[in-house]
Formats: C-alpha cells, sequence, structure tokens
C-alpha cells in the first residue's frame, strides 16, 4: 500500500505541476521561460516524496524511468507545454529526469549515497533553476557560455545552502571549508554545459563529488 501511494502521491504532484503551469502559460499569466524554470523548481521535491515512500526499492528507480518516457514524449511531440522550449534545442527535461534514474541507481546499489542523491538533485532544481531568474536581472555574460555572472552565484549560493541542509539533518562529516569548495564546483559544473547536459553534470557531479569528499577526506 506505501509503495502503491508513492506511485499515487508523485504521479499527482508532477502532473498538477504541469497542468497548472500549463494553464498558466497558455493564459499568458506566465511567460514561457518563467513556466519551464517554477517546473525545474518544484518537481525536484518529489524526490521528498520518493524517499519517504519508496525508501531503497527498487521503485526509486522504476518511477524516475517512467519519467523519462514522458519526458522524452513530451520533448518529441509536445506534450506538456509548460516544460517544454518554443524552440526545441535541449533534451534538458529529459536529461532532468534521467539525472533521477542514474542517481537512483547509485543509491540502490550503494545505500549510504542517499543523502547525495538528494544534495544532487536540490542543487540542480534549486541552484540551476533559480539561476536564470536572478541572471535576467543583473545580464552581464560570463564570456561565450550564455551564462551570467549573478546566475552562477546563485548556482553557489543554493548549493551551499543544499549542502548545509543535507549535512545538518543526516549528520554527515562536513565542515564547511569542504562545502565552499563543492559549492565552488557546482559553478564550472552548471557553466560549461550546453543544450540542458547541466541537468546532468551538475546533480550528478556534485552528488559523486560530495560523496566521495564525505567518505574519503
Amino acid at each position: 500500500m506505501k509503495i502503491f501511494l508513492g506511485y499515487l502521491l508523485t504521479y499527482i504532484y508532477v502532473f498538477l505541476i504541469l497542468i497548472i503551469l500549463g494553464i498558466l502559460k497558455k493564459k499568458k499569466i506566465v511567460k514561457e521561460n518563467t513556466s519551464r524554470k517554477l517546473v525545474h523548481i518544484l518537481v525536484g521535491f518529489s524526490w521528498i516524496i520518493m524517499y519517504y515512500y519508496f525508501k531503497l526499492s527498487i521503485h526509486m528507480i522504476i518511477l524516475p524511468i517512467t519519467i523519462v518516457v514522458f519526458n522524452f514524449l513530451s520533448f518529441k511531440f509536445n506534450i506538456a507545454k509548460s516544460m517544454e522550449e518554443e524552440n526545441k534545442d535541449s533534451m534538458g527535461t529529459v536529461f532532468y529526469a534521467l539525472s533521477f534514474v542514474i542517481l537512483a541507481t547509485i543509491t540502490y546499489f550503494y545505500p549510504t549515497f542517499y543523502p547525495f542523491y538528494g544534495i544532487g538533485i536540490f542543487s540542480m532544481c534549486l541552484g540551476d533553476g533559480l539561476a536564470p531568474f536572478i541572471g535576467k536581472k543583473f545580464n552581464k555574460k560570463i564570456g561565450k557560455t550564455g551564462k551570467t555572472y549573478a546566475g552562477s552565484l546563485i548556482v553557489f549560493l543554493w548549493t551551499f545552502i543544499v549542502i548545509v541542509c543535507f549535512t545538518l539533518y543526516f549528520k554527515l562529516h562536513l565542515n564547511l571549508l569542504k562545502i565552499i569548495i563543492l559549492s565552488l564546483i557546482a559553478i564550472p559544473l552548471e557553466l560549461f554545459s550546453k543544450k540542458g547536459s547541466d541537468n546532468l553534470t551538475l546533480p550528478i557531479g556534485i552528488a559523486i563529488l560530495t560523496y566521495l569528499i564525505e567518505s574519503w577526506m
């Protein structure tokens, strides 16, 4: 019953976000980019539902796989308009769900990785998700990356906050210096990626590096 509730609540949560933001976008209450980034931020919190209901069962991998399939179909056929770009040159939505699958698979085989799975997901959904909102206000670009200094600062700050929160909750062995170093590393992981690949490089990179630094240093 608990597993069934996990699937039901996760799907309801995710698709309510897509439907509501799709309506708001269609009515021009929110802009395309705002809609996409709100989806990016809010869907990440589905990790909490899956963590509570699935724990270390195989379902922690299966459910995100179904989302990968849905996101790919949406990318091809524009099903969920709230999260798709009009000019499709990025598979970021597919990579986003794929990062859940990869990190969940690592966690399934290495249970101590669970906190780092969460760190990766929330660094992506909050850091990368909020960066464009601030970057648009202070639009000084970093070279030819298309990213902004302000956006990179937000990635740093939110990665820092996420790691601190997970360190306190899961009692990880990470001191302030390690957290600052990891938060700085998050900047190039997001900065130099192209066509939505930061939805893979940032969460997976930060999750694995945090795990290695916490375990070995």
